[in-house]
């Protein structure tokens, strides 16, 4: 079910104890050469709408939200919201829905650089709403071990706008992934605590052409089952929260 197409005496009317209602998070940036400005949108409303599809009496979507915290793009291409808009904009949107009286809400990220604020937002909503509960996932890791299954460029291939990126818009918006797909780029830290350190780099810092991993792998086929992926561990997800297993 899509909360903006239907009424307030239906909204009024749903069993709120039952139903949960997910707030898709995305970005507006630069994806390299290839993809648009707004392919992390374009994936996660794909996404929710594939969830939308297999739960359609248990969950209650928004639209996605385009305005992210794309800081680290800045210099490349994007349209960002400082950190503190950003949080003040989840917190508030999924304060409304507790107000109208959903005790629970599912947040669907779509886009990396929205997980610090992301995890700042559940903080601020438990301090505010003690009894709610309010899930945050990044859709990509939810479904890791699905996604595993079907990339073929590596462990270095599929992060922005690489192998699983490309691949999804090339099902979603063909019309909109150039021809021309590059090929490997992004560093890597050659430390072996690259891992375990933690630091803020801007994208033009780690990539020549605003890509972290391997576009040329792409391929729409893929994209759909990656798409297919994510939703199915999103509806887990769902289950899980509805049954009280989160």
């Amino acid at each position: 079910m899509k909360l903006g197409e239907i009424t307030w005496p239906e909204l009024k009317a749903l069993d709120k104890s039952k139903m949960v209602p997910v707030y898709p998070i995305a970005s507006f940036e630069q994806h390299g050469p290839h993809l648009p400005f707004l392919t992390d949108t374009l994936e996660t409303q794909e996404i929710v709408d594939r969830l939308d599809q297999r739960l359609p009496d248990d969950v209650v979507c928004l639209p996605t939200q385009w305005l992210g915290y794309s800081y680290h793009h800045h210099r490349l291409g994007c349209l960002t919201a400082t950190s503190d808009t950003h949080i003040n904009l989840m917190t508030e949107t999924v304060a409304c829905l507790l107000d109208s009286g959903f005790p629970r809400v599912m947040i669907v990220n779509g886009h990396g650089g929205n997980e610090a604020d992301m995890a700042v937002t559940l903080q601020k909503l438990k301090e505010r709403y003690a009894d709610s509960r309010v899930f945050g996932v990044s859709y990509w890791k939810v479904a890791h071990e699905r996604l595993e299954k079907l990339r073929e460029a590596g462990p270095h291939g599929w992060g922005h706008a690489g192998e699983m990126e490309t691949s999804m818009m090339m099902q979603i918006r063909p019309d909109l992934v150039k021809a021309d797909l590059p090929g490997m780029d992004g560093s890597h830290p050659e430390s072996a605590h690259g891992d375990d350190v933690a630091q803020f780099l801007r994208m033009d810092e780690i990539s020549e052409h605003g890509i972290h991993g391997d576009p040329s792998f792409g391929t729409k086929q893929k994209g759909d089952r990656m798409l297919d992926a994510a939703a199915d561990a999103l509806v887990e997800v769902v289950r899980d929260i509805q049954e009280g297993r989160l």
